[in-house]
């Protein structure tokens, strides 16, 4: 006696049928985050008539071991701030010596952000003669 032949059975489709539905859930999750988080930009472009505003001279402050200069008139780092201060919209160029103190480059720095600057520059006397 022989064992009946069973009938054959088609492979389980229930855990791509689960795998399916968790995708659907999560696209439909994404989707409705990504209304709400991403929001449109408004740019309003200049038109052809607006001139590019003319570039600014930068002000230099040099820094040496016998201590600072801002656009040629020596300054302490004390009253570094108040000077960089009027300065309005104009970038800093922080122009470090060979022989300046790191101490020098700190102090002008923390001066700086005091001022509000967020156009500073560093550069090194080497950089400036190429």
């Amino acid at each position: 006696m022989t064992q009946p032949d069973r009938q054959r059975r088609g492979p389980d489709l229930t855990p791509v049928m689960d795998v399916v539905f968790i995708l659907v859930v999560f696209f439909l999750v994404v989707s409705t985050f990504s209304e709400t988080l991403v929001k449109p930009m408004q740019v309003s472009l200049p038109g052809a008539s607006a001139a590019a505003p003319a570039p600014q001279r930068a002000a230099e402050l040099k820094l040496a071991a016998h201590g600072m200069t801002l656009d040629g008139q020596a300054v302490s780092p004390a009253g570094l701030s108040g000077r960089l201060s009027g300065l309005d919209d104009r970038p800093l160029v922080i122009v470090a010596g060979d022989d300046a103190p790191y101490q020098a480059l700190v102090d002008a720095l923390d001066g700086a952000q005091a001022a509000g600057l967020v156009d500073v520059k560093v550069q090194t006397e080497r950089e400036l003669a190429r």
